[in-house]
């Protein structure tokens, strides 16, 4: 059987598969289904979905980073 993405069921190579899978063994992205700066944020461990953030004073900081629309 070819190693494919657990994701998105896409064909990856053994190295990739092997070099790319976490801690328990599942291949959570690949380039069909995740864009680069994903991959890159999952390799360090850092969390890629968006969190909803609050200011010092409770409010909620919006996705834009604060800056408004005009």
């Amino acid at each position: 059987m070819s190693p494919h993405c657990d994701t998105c069921g896409a064909h990856v190579t053994p190295t990739y598969k092997r070099v790319r899978s976490g801690n328990d063994g599942e291949l959570h992205g690949c380039p069909s289904c995740t864009s680069p700066a994903t991959r890159e944020r999952a390799a360090a461990g850092v969390e890629s979905r968006y969190a909803v953030r609050s200011g010092p004073d409770g409010e909620t900081i919006p996705a834009s980073g604060g800056v408004a629309d005009d």
